[in-house]
């Protein structure tokens, strides 16, 4: 992604409400860095691992990749989808199930809106 694709990049995740200036001082400012780790998002396992547990109705499993999600989110400054993660992992650490797949399901959209910003800032 060159230069200009990068500022196009980060404007929109700018508007979307991330916080691109904490995830790039995580990572010593470097914007090259941050657009290498960005994509790994859209395939992290954890997403899949927290489907599959809520489909298995197990909490502690849910819990463990919600936990994962929003480690991986609010390194990256993906503010939106770290919050609805954030509300996922206080549902199961209360040891509930309930609400938590409202949550996934707003993370599965937000990842095809940060799929979507990708793609249409690298062409």
């Amino acid at each position: 992604m060159n230069e200009q694709q990068q500022n196009e990049a980060l404007k929109d995740l700018a508007e979307w409400g991330c916080d691109i200036q904490g995830a790039l001082s995580r990572l010593l400012n470097s914007r090259d860095f941050y657009f290498r780790l960005l994509p790994s998002v859209l395939t992290e396992p954890s997403f899949d691992a927290l489907n599959a547990a809520l489909e298995r109705k197990d909490v502690s499993g849910a819990f463990e990749s919600a936990h994962t999600l929003k480690g991986v989110l609010g390194n990256l400054g993906l503010t939106p989808m770290y919050q609805e993660a954030c509300g996922a992992v206080e549902l199961l650490r209360a040891g509930t199930l309930e609400g938590v797949g409202a949550h996934y399901e707003a993370l599965d959209r937000q990842r095809s809106f940060l799929k979507d910003v990708l793609e249409r800032t690298a062409r």
